[in-house]
């Protein structure tokens, strides 16, 4: 599912116009990856969790050409589903 589906879908379950349902979803989204661009933790119930994951400088090898590289310390974002998404798509 695309973006624009679930606006039309968020639309059609709530009976909200579709762009008001467009500009709510979409300073949703900026403000979740601005608080985890910001190092903060974002929990949503039912949902999961968005957090910033550390990782160490580390040493790697490029088998291609057989060299060694070092890889910085870095962020990325990290999603943790709640118990209750976990089993809800178990069955999948």
């Amino acid at each position: 599912m695309r973006k624009e589906e679930l606006i039309k879908q968020v639309a059609e379950s709530t009976g909200i116009a579709i762009c008001e349902v467009r500009t709510v979803i979409e300073a949703a989204l900026k403000e979740t990856v601005d608080a985890v661009a910001n190092g903060k933790t974002l929990y949503i119930r039912g949902f999961g969790t968005l957090s910033p994951k550390h990782y160490k400088r580390k040493v790697a090898r490029n088998i291609h050409k057989n060299e060694t590289i070092v890889i910085a310390e870095h962020y990325t974002p990290h999603f943790k589903p709640a118990k209750s998404f976990k089993n809800r798509t178990k069955n999948l």
